[in-house]
């Protein structure tokens, strides 16, 4: 999933991650669309296990919005600031993630546009937009595409 909605600005990656007052943060909508989207889950009875978001403020905002927890993990941070090299095995690390998880609850990854993009080859994932995957031998099918808008 990528977080919800953000008013984008110059440098919105470049920033360290986790400094809430310099970061690009989640707009009133952003707010509302992390709510509505916990909601739509409750309201369908979709178990949620583990909520795991990139580091930055928006990510875990999104994740403790929508289902009221959030673990930051260092491999979901967006390609751009991390070294190519780092990116690559980011990707291997989300994907190893997510053919490992099994159980009766679903995982939720909460990150950024050009980590999805890369993972489902998608030209343009917006904001609050979600993939839902199914784990399939060495890789994934994915199997749905949801979005709430936030106006």
């Amino acid at each position: 999933m990528r977080h919800t909605h953000v008013d984008m600005r110059e440098g919105i990656g470049h920033l360290a991650p986790g400094n809430c007052v310099e970061e690009v943060n989640l707009s009133p909508s952003g707010i509302e669309q992390a709510k509505r989207i916990g909601e739509a889950f409750r309201a369908h009875e979709v178990a949620v296990g583990e909520v795991l978001t990139s580091p930055y403020c928006r990510c875990i905002d999104t994740g403790t919005l929508a289902f009221g927890r959030a673990t930051p993990v260092q491999y979901l941070r967006p390609p751009g600031t991390v070294s190519e090299d780092q990116a690559k095995s980011n990707r291997q690390t989300v994907v190893q993630e997510i053919l490992k998880h099994h159980g009766h609850s679903n995982l939720i990854m909460i990150t950024h546009d050009l980590n999805i993009a890369d993972l489902v080859l998608e030209d343009t994932v917006l904001m609050g937009e979600f993939f839902v995957v199914q784990p399939k031998g060495t890789d994934f099918d994915i199997i749905g595409k949801v979005r709430l808008n936030y106006q």
